[in-house]
Order: C-alpha cells, then structure tokens, then sequence
C-alpha cells in the first residue's frame, strides 16, 4: 500500500488543479482572515480568528469536486487495473487513495492555516482545536466521497452523487436547526445533535458560533465522530471490494 499511497501523491502534487486549489487557499484565507475586502457587521465583528475558521468549508466544497474526479481518472486512465496485474489488491488501492486524499487535505489545511496566521489570526490553543476539528470532520467527508467514487466508475454519475451528499449535507443542518430547537427534547434530543454533527456543515456552523450552543456536544464528541465516519466508511467501502471485477 506504501507504494500505491506514494504514487498517488507524486500524482495528485504534480496536478495542476491541486496545485490551483492550495494557491486559492492561501488567496481565499488571507482575504477573509485580513478582512481586506472590507466586510463589515457580523463578518467585521468575527474577527480575524473567526473568519479564518468561517473560510475553512470552502475545502469541503473543493474536495467535493476533487476526490470523485481524481478517483474517476485512476478507472479512466487504466492506473487501477495496471495496479492490480502488478499484483496490489483492490483493498490497498482504495486505502492508498483515500490516505493520499487525507494527506492532500493536510497540505492544503497547512496552506490556509499559514495563510490565516499571516492574514492576521492569533495561534491559540482554541484556534489550533477547531481548525483540527475542521480537518477531522472534512476528512470523514473525503472518506465518505471516496466510498462512492470506487463503488462507481460512471464519471457524471459519480459527480452526481458527490453533490446529492453535498446537498444531504446541508439539509441535514438547516432541518436539525429547527429539530434540535424547537421538537427535540431528552434522549432524542442527544441522537439527533450526533446526527447533526454528522454532517460537516454542522461541526462548521458549531465552530464559528451560529448555532445554539447546544446543538455543540463538545470538542471531544466532535472529534469521536469524525474518526467513527473514517472507520465506518473504510469498513463499508471495502468490504468484499476484492471480489469486484475490473473492466
């Protein structure tokens, strides 16, 4: 798997679309962080710690696109099946892909970290806590993604599909806003903040502080839940995937 791990990101950092993705992190963070655009009311108010957290979901959006293409091109490009007659199983394939998707993230998630402290943004400890939060939780969204796109092979339906969980995922907030508050009381109360916190968007609105403070089970609850997704969807995603054939 080392070997399939280090051709993916000899690959993916060769890649111009990648490479286009970490320079507009560092664009996109600064502007917001420094505010050089002259936001004003809440946006001035978050100040330059919190709009740096607010930026951060625009990597979601990013990967969105990025993972279920650059998956789709390994079937394209016959990279997976060349792997598979030197002798890798589908299984070290999918993890090596879904790592150097992860690692992708954490490098450009470096890139934008510099780019807020430079924008302005104070290194604190809650700062570092939430933009680790906010990488564990978009990670758990790539791992979800990857399950797709190596269960499907058709390039516009794996498009499709990555922007139907998109779209599940911010349904998932803005119906939770409304359950959590006003129907949700006791045990189902609990469910349906873990449920809420689920979806990336969630933790995101938790993080920059417009959700209601309840709808937040803690730093260390959020942290659990992303790697929960990871393991699941790992599990999920290869389960009997080396009885699958490759065309």
């Amino acid at each position: 798997m080392k070997n399939i791990y280090r051709a993916n990101m000899h690959r993916i950092l060769k890649n111009w679309i990648y490479i286009l993705g970490c320079i507009i992190a560092i664009v996109v963070t600064f502007v917001f962080t420094a505010n050089t655009i002259g936001m004003s009311e809440r946006f001035e108010k978050m100040g330059c710690d919190g709009r740096m957290i607010f930026i951060s979901l625009a990597m979601m959006a990013y990967f969105t696109i990025f993972v279920p293409l650059n998956t789709n091109a390994e079937y394209r490009d016959g990279t997976i099946r060349n792997k598979l007659i030197a002798g890798f199983s589908q299984k070290e394939i999918y993890l090596g892909i879904l790592f150097s998707h992860i690692t992708s993230l954490a490098i450009m998630e470096a890139c934008y970290f510099i780019a807020g402290i430079v924008g302005g943004a104070k290194i604190s400890v809650e700062l570092l806590t939430k933009s680790f939060i906010m990488f564990l939780s978009i990670a758990a969204y790539i791992s979800v993604l990857e399950m797709i796109a190596m269960r499907v092979k058709k390039t516009v339906l794996v498009a499709i599909l990555a922007f139907l969980i998109l779209y599940l995922t911010d349904n998932i907030v803005m119906i939770g806003n409304l359950l959590l508050v006003f129907v949700l009381k006791g045990n189902s109360f609990v469910i349906g903040r873990i449920i809420y916190n689920i979806s990336t968007m969630g933790q995101w609105i938790n993080m920059i502080g417009m959700a209601d403070k309840r709808n937040n089970p803690g730093y260390g609850v959020l942290i659990i839940i992303s790697l929960s997704i990871i393991i699941v969807t790992v599990l999920l995603g290869t389960l009997g995937i080396n009885k699958r054939d490759i065309k």
